[in-house]
């Protein structure tokens, strides 16, 4: 599957105001929202350099047009230093065809987003979760905790629910 194609489709049937759009189950995107709260808890909201990573550059541009004055990129491979205080992902590790999606590309993925930033936020599907979607790859927290901790010894794994858990690598 073609991820991109994916998510433009969704795009073009759903339009961008749908978080259906995002393959998110209900158009006000309900479950998005609630990890994004939980997320929230773990930034700090004063860091002034930060960026958005989405795969889609169609979904990188509308996040552009919505929010001029945030970061947002969708090719990890243009930063070769830390120049953010802060990287969140949310939604992208857990899709078939994503930067993610084979469980020997997560650590390149993994490096690649700690290597622009300080601190990283991601967002994973669970492998214990009880309700599946054909378009999801769903992790195993202790495979991408061993991932994780090969590239910083910070790493924290917040498993509150069973659909997905939070990582978080820190390099502070």
């Amino acid at each position: 599957m073609d991820i991109k194609k994916f998510y433009n489709k969704k795009l073009e049937q759903f339009g961008e105001n749908d978080f259906r759009s995002l393959n998110w189950s209900d158009e006000e995107g309900k479950s998005a929202k609630k990890r994004y709260k939980q997320m929230s808890q773990y930034v700090d909201f004063k860091c002034k350099n930060y960026i958005g990573y989405d795969i889609n550059e169609n979904l990188i541009a509308l996040a552009k047009k919505k929010y001029p004055k945030h970061n947002w990129i969708y090719d990890l491979n243009k930063f070769k230093s830390k120049p953010y205080d802060l990287c969140i992902s949310s939604g992208v590790a857990g899709n078939r065809g994503g930067p993610a999606c084979k469980h020997n590309n997560l650590f390149t993925w993994l490096s690649l987003l700690s290597s622009i930033s300080n601190k990283v936020l991601i967002n994973f599907p669970s492998n214990r979760a009880t309700i599946r979607s054909a378009n999801v790859e769903y992790f195993s927290p202790e495979y991408v905790l061993g991932q994780a901790l090969n590239i910083t010894e910070n790493v924290q794994i917040i498993h509150k629910q069973k659909a997905d858990f939070l990582l978080i690598l820190t390099h502070e």
